[in-house]
């Protein structure tokens, strides 16, 4: 499909049946999100400008996603980098907060919220950037944010015409039913997860940032069932008030927008001569394109096999243990003796004695029957 490409072309061929064009642009984006840049760029090139761009704004620095075409990842980040999501620092941000959806705003309302702006931060951005000029538009906004689309320009460009302006406005209404259809299609995404989770063995559960749990996996119903982890008016909890704290803490961690978060993992429920039951916690996995500014959080207690896969990690982890007292301690579990440990680690009997009385110590068991018990599910292969 052939798009127009500069300001006479618009003219030429009229507002509405440019904006049709366009709005086939976008309707394929919401369905396939690697036609976003090219539906963005169109834009950009039928209003004569240098940049399209569609962001999303939860906060000062999250920004769940910031697509601009023709512009480099280094200067995305410099966006997150100067609180670019600021209403205080970004005018574009400022003239947007309480304005009408789809109502264009544009380079008259810029310069009028500019002397409020508590510094030139982002004045400075957009002169190295080359983008002082050209207009917008909200297209959602809600709790977690907004979401807006723009044609930023240059000093070449100069500021935006009626007539750019015009097709600009015709165009965002289409563009915001493809934000909303794509968001609808996400919502429908997980709950086709929920079917292909009943064929999943792992102890899994999705859950939203308030820890409300969006789907399971039979083995995590019987986590909920058996009190090792609760449900309560539809939020996961653990067995303490102070386990569910931690827990609620994490998940919100990793379920807020921005930059996915590193998994962690932690351990709750804790008693005198057993272990713990050990949770995964990461963000789901999101596609390139996703808008992401309610991420999925996954829960996935750890299965006795990997449990034994990390063994030592893990006591290391939960008790403290030198790796010298973890590999003693997991030997007599094995069922070596301590004359066995002592020469496979080259060492004497007297050091694998003070090791194992440590191990004791840390473990808050007496006897070698006890670590043995205590060790059992963490050595199951």
């Amino acid at each position: 499909m052939a798009i127009i490409g500069n300001e006479a072309a618009v003219g030429a061929r009229g507002v509405e049946s440019a904006a049709m064009a366009l709005a086939d642009r976008f309707a394929d984006a919401a369905l396939d999100g690697a036609h976003w840049m090219p539906a963005l760029a169109a834009l950009a090139s039928a209003t004569g400008s240098a940049h399209g761009q569609l962001v999303g704004i939860g906060g000062p620095r999250v920004v769940p996603f910031n697509w601009v075409t023709g512009f480099s990842q280094a200067a995305i980040d410099q966006f997150v980098e100067i609180d670019g999501g600021d209403p205080l620092i970004n005018p574009r941000v400022a003239v947007s907060i309480g304005a009408p959806v789809l109502e264009v705003r544009s380079e008259a309302d810029y310069r009028a919220v500019a002397p409020a702006m508590r510094s030139d931060v982002y004045a400075d951005f957009a002169r190295d950037h080359d983008i002082a000029y050209g207009c917008q538009a909200k297209l959602a906004e809600d709790d977690a944010g907004l979401i807006g689309l723009a044609v930023l320009r240059g000093e070449r460009d100069g500021e935006t015409t009626a007539e750019q302006r015009a097709l600009f406005a015709a165009v965002a209404p289409h563009v915001r039913a493809a934000v909303r259809l794509q968001a609808a299609l996400e919502n429908q995404g997980l709950a086709l997860v929920r079917g292909v989770l009943d064929a999943v063995s792992a102890a899994v559960l999705l859950c939203a940032r308030d820890g409300r749990i969006r789907a399971a996996t039979p083995a995590a119903e019987a986590l909920l069932g058996n009190g090792r982890l609760r449900c309560g008016d539809g939020r996961l909890a653990a067995a303490t008030a102070a386990d569910t704290l931690v827990l609620r803490r994490a998940i919100a961690a990793h379920g807020a927008p921005g930059p996915r978060r590193p998994a962690e993992t932690l351990a709750i429920g804790a008693g005198e001569g057993c272990l713990p039951l050990l949770l995964d916690i990461c963000a789901a996995p999101a596609g390139p394109w996703a808008f992401g500014f309610r991420p999925t959080v996954m829960v996935i207690a750890r299965s006795e096999r990997r449990w034994h896969a990390s063994a030592a990690t893990i006591l290391s982890l939960l008790y403290g243990l030198s790796d010298a007292e973890a590999d003693v301690a997991l030997r007599l579990a094995r069922g070596e003796t301590r004359e066995a440990i002592a020469e496979q680690r080259g060492t004497r009997l007297e050091t694998v004695r003070a090791q194992l009385k440590t191990v004791f110590g840390k473990l808050g068991v007496r006897r070698e029957v006890e670590l043995v018990t205590m060790l059992a599910d963490l050595l199951r292969s």
